[in-house]
């Protein structure tokens, strides 16, 4: 039996998306080998290394302003 993983960046309009090819199913060790992160406020969402500059951008924005916690 294998076991087939696929990420796919939630940026608006990204289409960048991680297969694990037949290497491993865990989501953390493959979002860290790939350069990916996780959304700051819940793991649910996942952003590519191309988006990620941008969106921590708006987070640290948003914290700055009180808007998350």
């Amino acid at each position: 039996m294998s076991t087939e993983v696929t990420i796919k960046c939630d940026a608006l309009d990204c289409c960048n998306q991680i297969d694990n090819n037949g290497t491993s199913d865990d989501v953390q060790e493959l979002l860290s080998f790939n350069d990916w992160h996780n959304d700051p406020t819940t793991d649910e969402y996942h952003y590519c290394k191309k988006c990620w500059p941008a969106v921590q951008a708006e987070y640290a924005e948003m914290f700055k302003n009180g808007e998350v916690a």
